[in-house]
């Protein structure tokens, strides 16, 4: 999931946007084929490179996002992947930017890639559309260890039929992406404030306390010069208070519970009331992003997936957990590999998805420095946390992985739901209603979105 760079994961999370939330969140606005042998689905004998007999090669195509550099490195997995794979060629199509849409009309008109990029935030409407092939049988005769990887990088490309997160698997991640606390702290030597912890989460108390501490309004005119704290990633926060999004069978509406709205309100009170997070003028202006890599924000929420970026400015930096009430909580963002249902190319589709998802894949991307690795084992080897660089304590992506849930946007097939709450959410914000009022008035039509969107939920 680079899911806002989500929106999530990853850099590709951020040429989503919304549409990928998976990677990143919404936060504050402005802000049954053995692998190798078979038949392929057209009939044909394959060997065990997954090329026909008639000793021709399998063009296999793959689509995906991402900058340059990350473009860089699926250019060289793609070389070695074909070198160790000569009876397959990958066109690699890349896809800078509107990935969603293109893939939409792609999917809708019948041409889709053999292997495609899927978003979290997508999966649920395009594996309950039959758009996606089920692997299970594929990564049972595989090398992959699923055993080693994150749980909740798999489960949320899991699909039964009713509802995601349980069921076949569709898709192994490329990535996850947790949500940290970044922190500038030339800022915090200069105010004389202490780091925050990496073992320990602030409060929403000490939180509130320390962009205290970090916000600068010189001239007094309600302008700062420089914001203790950035934008909300509040559906964590919501989490770590005690409260819910949705109801454990996910038929329910929850977020009108005081645990939400405390949690909620507080997100919208750091800007609003305390003036220590910038507003929504303010953002138009510049970004949290610009404002933290200008030294103009102390304190913001975001992904590992800033990490290469990060590690060009020239300023001291780190990160902590991301603030709850509580014990570590919070969510994370993915993006997905997976495979067209209707591909003539099955098991040397699956291959490529072996590789970029397996071993070699992961390493590679992990040395950028913008992924957490999918498999536990790697993400606590020096593979990820690269000593020497920055940030000095990489193990709180780790903890994070381990914990946080996959967001939101990932529990239902259907998520108008999801983006009828976020188009209201602007309300709480900009201070015109009460998180307690806006959540009371939105559960009813909410409620009926959930029921409307996801009727097999309710069979």
């Amino acid at each position: 999931m680079k899911a806002k760079k989500a929106i999530c994961t990853t850099v590709s999370l951020i040429v989503l946007a919304t549409a990928a939330v998976g990677c990143a969140g919404t936060k504050e606005p402005n802000a049954s084929k053995n692998v190798n042998q078979g038949t392929d689905n057209n009939n044909a004998a394959v060997d065990n490179d997954g090329a026909a007999n008639t000793g021709d090669k399998v063009k296999v195509k793959f689509a995906g996002w991402g900058d340059p550099s990350e473009k860089q490195v699926f250019d060289q997995l793609i070389k070695d992947f074909e070198t160790k794979n000569p009876t397959i060629d990958v066109e690699y199509m890349h896809m800078p930017a509107d990935y969603v849409g293109k893939m939409n009309t792609m999917l809708a008109g019948g041409t889709a890639p053999d292997v495609l990029y899927v978003p979290d935030g997508d999966f649920g409407r395009w594996v309950s559309a039959g758009l996606l092939m089920p692997i299970d049988n594929y990564v049972e005769s595989s090398n992959i260890d699923i055993g080693d990887m994150w749980e909740s990088g798999l489960k949320r490309y899991k699909y039964d039929g009713k509802k995601t997160g349980e069921g076949e698997l569709y898709a192994l991640p490329k990535d996850i992406g947790p949500i940290v606390l970044y922190y500038n702290k030339e800022l915090f030597d200069a105010a004389g404030v202490p780091y925050p912890s990496a073992e320990n989460p602030m409060t929403f108390d000490e939180l509130l306390e320390t962009a205290k501490l970090l916000t600068k309004d010189e001239t007094g005119d309600g302008k700062p010069e420089q914001y203790g704290m950035g934008p909300a990633w509040w559906e964590g926060w919501i989490w770590g208070n005690g409260g819910k999004i949705l109801s454990d069978d996910r038929k329910e509406f929850m977020m009108h519970e005081k645990a939400a709205t405390d949690a909620l309100q507080f997100a919208a009170d750091l800007r609003n009331k305390h003036g220590v997070s910038p507003d929504t003028r303010a953002l138009q202006a510049m970004n949290d992003g610009q404002m933290f890599e200008t030294g103009k924000l102390a304190m913001m929420q975001q992904g590992r997936w800033m990490v290469p970026t990060y590690r060009k400015l020239d300023f001291d930096w780190d990160v902590a957990p991301n603030p709850t009430n509580g014990q570590w909580d919070g969510h994370s963002g993915s993006v997905g590999l997976g495979i067209y249902s209707k591909t003539a190319n099955a098991d040397a589709a699956f291959k490529l998805v072996e590789y970029l998802g397996g071993p070699e894949g992961q390493k590679l991307q992990s040395e950028m420095g913008f992924a957490i690795p999918s498999f536990k084992s790697m993400a606590n080897s020096d593979v990820f946390l690269q000593p020497g660089q920055k940030p000095e304590h990489a193990e709180v992506f780790v903890k994070a992985a381990e914990v946080q849930k996959p967001g939101p946007w990932t529990n239902l097939p259907n998520a108008k739901w999801w983006d009828t709450l976020n188009q209201n959410l602007a309300q709480v914000w900009d201070g015109r209603k009460t998180a307690e009022a806006l959540m009371n008035e939105l559960k009813p039509e909410i409620d009926k979105l959930i029921k409307e969107g996801n009727p097999k939920l309710f069979e």
